[in-house]
């Protein structure tokens, strides 16, 4: 589903897909979203992966997404201008009404109380220049020359690799890699934030399900060689092929 958004400065090119994969109901949810002010526009990227095993993940990710926007574009209206510092302040508020949005649903709805979800969302200004959020294990990557892993996941296996237990290739594949340490819809769990420029660089953000059918390699192949606007089909009907998993891409590149 590609989407094309311009601005006077630039043009934000964009795409995205979600699948249900093997699983019977998918838990992802993704948002691409184009947000203007009387300082520009904004472009809004959003990906979040329901916990699996949890009750209603589909619900969490939803949610999470919905409110995040919400929030941003109640904050564009206070906006002393579009650096990036400004841009931290108002996606912060995002991650922190989605958070409030999942404990409080959750609270009241027997059926949904444990639920939560990752989120991994990016703020980006006509100029290609942005903020990257994200707890739990939902991914962002910024391909160029080469891969560049920009979130780091709160996860079991991650801490397990700073410690030096594990090797980067050993997380891949270890049992403990799907436990997350931090999720929206937990109180106190906080999002990690980083600054970025696109430059002539791709944007992908992913749930781990993209990632449980292909590798960092593999996924900078098709980042560096495709158009944005067949680069998250291709993607997901490729992983699709080994993941077992619910698989969620969002890819953006400034042209």
């Amino acid at each position: 589903m590609p989407d094309m958004s311009k601005g006077s400065s630039g043009k934000i090119l964009t795409c995205f897909r979600t699948e249900k994969g093997i699983r019977d109901r998918n838990e992802d949810a993704c948002g691409v979203f184009s947000l203007g002010s009387g300082e520009g526009s904004l472009y809004l990227l959003a990906v979040a992966d329901g916990l699996g095993g949890h009750p209603a993940g589909e619900v969490a990710s939803a949610l999470a997404i919905r409110a995040l926007h919400q929030a941003v574009s109640t904050g564009m209206n206070t906006l002393p201008d579009l650096k990036q510092s400004s841009l931290e302040t108002i996606l912060a508020a995002g991650f922190s009404k989605a958070n409030w949005d999942v404990i409080n649903h959750a609270s009241g709805n027997p059926r949904c109380l444990g639920m939560g979800t990752t989120l991994v969302a990016a703020l980006i200004n006509q100029e290609g220049e942005g903020i990257l959020g994200n707890v739990g294990d939902s991914r962002a990557y910024l391909f160029s020359k080469g891969p560049e892993r920009i979130t780091r996941d709160h996860s079991r296996v991650q801490e397990m690799v700073d410690a030096g237990i594990l090797s980067p290739d050993e997380a891949v594949s270890h049992p403990m890699r799907h436990i997350v340490t931090r999720i929206i819809g937990r109180p106190g769990d906080l999002p990690d934030f980083y600054h970025f420029s696109m430059e002539d660089g791709t944007l992908v953000l992913c749930s781990d399900g993209l990632l449980d059918g292909m590798d960092d390699r593999e996924l900078g192949t098709f980042a560096r060689r495709l158009h944005i606007k067949g680069l998250c089909e291709s993607l997901v009907e490729y992983a699709r092929t080994r993941s077992r998993d619910n698989i969620t891409v969002v890819a953006a590149v400034r042209e």
